[in-house]
């Protein structure tokens, strides 16, 4: 038997989780730079460990983003075969991307967001393929598991070596290329 879930409940729990990813920082990972802290023998090391930890502690506390550059949205869905949202999955896009646009304002968040011939930004975090949702489907059940992360340039960017020979033209392939993949 199939399982409705709302589409303004996947709303909900992403703005939510959006609001999370870019403010909060889970308790393993905390005490894990803790740890590395308490152990550092390096003076300037140590700084950087305790400054980050205080960063942390001011952006809980005044619930804003613990980077001024938070990076892109990005989502991970994974749906179980008989679960079902209503309005069907382009209803899920649909509201995922309300979610990233309502916590691009409300937390604030950087909108990092151009199109990229025209390059109009909407100041929401919303575009052609953005937020970036990538699916998984589990068969043999019925539940929606959304989990989201604030891509940074370092986390999964395209780079490619190029040799002289490939010249002007090989960059643009590259970058034509990239668009296509990425939007």
């Amino acid at each position: 038997m199939s399982r409705v879930i709302s589409a303004k409940l996947v709303e909900d729990v992403a703005r939510e989780l959006m609001t999370r990813a870019a403010i909060d920082i889970p308790a393993d990972y905390r005490q894990g730079v803790e740890r590395a802290r308490d152990g550092e023998r390096n003076r300037m090391a140590r700084f950087v460990l305790d400054e980050m930890l205080r960063n942390w502690e001011i952006a809980s506390a005044e619930r804003r983003p613990m980077c001024a550059d938070t990076g892109l949205p990005r989502y991970y869905v994974r749906a179980g075969n008989e679960a079902r949202v209503d309005g069907g999955f382009v209803a899920l896009e649909r509201a995922l991307r309300r979610a990233t646009a309502e916590a691009t304002a409300a937390i604030p968040l950087r909108p990092n967001r151009v199109h990229p011939l025209s390059r109009v930004d909407h100041n929401n975090n919303v575009g052609m393929h953005a937020p970036e949702v990538t699916y998984a489907f589990e068969p043999d059940a019925d539940w929606i598991d959304v989990t989201t992360v604030h891509k940074g340039g370092l986390f999964g960017s395209d780079y490619r070596m190029l040799f002289p020979a490939d010249g002007v033209g090989g960059l643009k392939r590259f970058f034509l290329d990239t668009l296509i993949e990425h939007g």
